[in-house]
């Protein structure tokens, strides 16, 4: 089944490069030019955004935030904005990755892939359909929902995902963030703090352990390692 990107740019010779660029690989291009057609072409269900920050009629992280709040679809943001702050509240607020303008457009292109590949739901064998619990959250593998004590699901987002199955499936198992860096399918670059802001961002969500401990701890010069009893439940 082909994939598809919406491409959030209103520069159109911006759209043509990642639109031939995302071709090479069969992944079909959708467009729009301000933050209200952003909305109108989220009807088409595509499958990832790459998103400006600086639109016509918008805030690209404000558009970020209010897409947060009902949908987990896949964002790249590819903005001239790039500093580090900026870099730091995309992904906090959501976006799965962040790509200054210019980059190089192998790049972009296996890091958009690498985000469809992540929110491709191949039907879950028998033996992946688990929950698994730790403290009094459950995550559920097979609808990638997180839950805490019953309560309505937390969004997690596709990064933030990945991320936490790999801990959960690890615990008190030091990761690097190298190591961490494949589970996102992203080359590794010291020093890049995306891993480290989903890594915040995660540890946000979950809170503090009965005893007030945090469920990720950082191991300086190692990268991180998740410290609770993990229990599969059916």
């Amino acid at each position: 089944m082909r994939q598809t990107a919406l491409i959030v740019e209103d520069d159109p010779g911006t759209r043509h490069i990642l639109s031939s660029t995302l071709a090479t690989a069969g992944i079909d291009c959708i467009y729009a030019e301000t933050g209200a057609a952003m909305w109108r072409r989220l009807d088409e269900k595509p499958d990832v955004i790459i998103l400006d920050l600086s639109l016509p009629d918008a805030d690209g992280l404000e558009l970020l935030r209010q897409l947060r709040q009902h949908s987990e679809i896949p964002v790249l943001i590819h903005s001239t904005r790039s500093d580090e702050i900026e870099r730091i509240i995309g992904i906090e607020i959501g976006a799965d990755d962040f790509l200054p303008k210019p980059c190089n457009m192998r790049e972009l292109l296996a890091r958009t892939r690498g985000l469809l590949r992540r929110t491709q739901r191949a039907a879950p064998g028998r033996g992946e359909m688990r929950r698994l619990h730790f403290g009094d959250w459950i995550l559920d593998t097979a609808s990638r929902e997180l839950t805490l004590a019953g309560d309505q699901p937390t969004p997690l987002g596709v990064s933030g995902f990945a991320l936490l199955v790999a801990f959960l499936e690890h615990p008190f198992e030091p990761l690097s963030r190298e190591q961490l860096s494949r589970v996102l399918k992203r080359e590794y670059v010291p020093y890049d703090r995306i891993i480290d802001v989903h890594v915040s961002q995660i540890r946000r969500i979950l809170g503090k352990q009965a005893d007030g401990s945090a469920f990720i701890k950082t191991l300086r010069s190692q990268g991180y390692v998740f410290i609770a009893e993990v229990e599969a439940v059916n």
